[in-house]
């Protein structure tokens, strides 16, 4: 073998010839890829060990840190709005300006992060979505979900003792039907929808699996609920709307189906139930 490199990549093939077949020899591999002859260490080329897989944890941390910072925003948000509820104390009033106001901060996060991150919004609202069966397959599903929170709120009421659904104190604030169509309808339909599918998922999806994305954001849309008793049923839900967003590829078919589930669920609902 001719005179060996010291190891500074100038291209592909290198000037250095096989000492035992005379070809070229390539510094991307120990051998002569002609005659295999080896004429350096492999430790050189290959390391010895392979470096450690991430975990998903750690690629979430790595490549998707947002996703926590998103989430984690809410939460804060969420928190001090309840944390207001308390300091306010009881009442019909209270209930209403803490709506008010819970909703106002979560539209602004929205925003805020709309603006923050609109590249990564701007593609999935490119599409109506519409025009795919799965859309229309998640309306479905989202029937049968609804039938069976009526079953649930049904056995609450009837063999729990209950007597009344929990959205019933709704109509206890005095608060219209179009204030309440966009407090507890719209502003969360397409809030939550840009935050827990809009971002979080599509942020997941870069890094995991589609299924495990759609479960870790069901998961940490679940946990912002903040309901134990609910907390399959929200879980099931955001299965679902995750699902649709994926398999449509744009937000608005799960934005209106997040929609149309709570009027149900808050408007429907109780006037059946009573």
């Amino acid at each position: 073998m001719d005179h060996v490199s010291n190891g500074e990549s100038d291209g592909i093939t290198r000037c250095e010839h096989c000492s035992y077949c005379g070809s070229p020899l390539n510094y991307a591999f120990y051998f002569c890829t002609v005659c295999a002859t080896p004429y350096r260490p492999v430790s050189e080329v290959i390391p010895p060990v392979a470096p450690r897989a991430l975990t998903e944890s750690e690629l979430i941390k790595k490549r998707v840190p947002n996703v926590w910072r998103v989430f984690w925003s809410y939460a804060v948000v969420i928190f001090v709005v309840l944390l207001l509820d308390y300091a306010l104390g009881g009442g019909e009033d209270r209930k209403v300006h803490t709506l008010i106001f819970g909703s106002t901060c979560i539209f602004l996060t929205t925003v805020a992060f709309e603006v923050i991150f609109w590249r990564s919004l701007v593609v999935q609202l490119k599409d109506v979505g519409f025009l795919r069966p799965q859309a229309w397959v998640g309306f479905l599903f989202l029937a049968l979900l609804l039938a069976a929170n009526y079953g649930y709120h049904l056995f609450f009421i009837y063999y729990l003792g209950e007597d009344s659904p929990s959205q019933c104190w709704l109509n206890e604030t005095g608060l219209n039907s179009t204030a309440v169509f966009v407090l507890i309808c719209l502003i969360p339909g397409i809030t939550e929808e840009i935050a827990f599918r809009g971002l979080i998922q599509h942020w997941l999806q870069t890094v995991l699996r589609p299924w495990r994305a759609i479960v870790l954001a069901s998961f940490l849309f679940t946990a912002l609920h903040l309901s134990v008793l609910t907390a399959p049923y929200v879980f099931l839900l955001g299965m679902l709307l995750g699902w649709t967003k994926w398999k449509c590829r744009s937000l608005y078919p799960s934005m209106l189906m997040h929609i149309v589930h709570n009027w149900v669920v808050v408007t429907v609902f109780p006037m059946v139930m009573q």
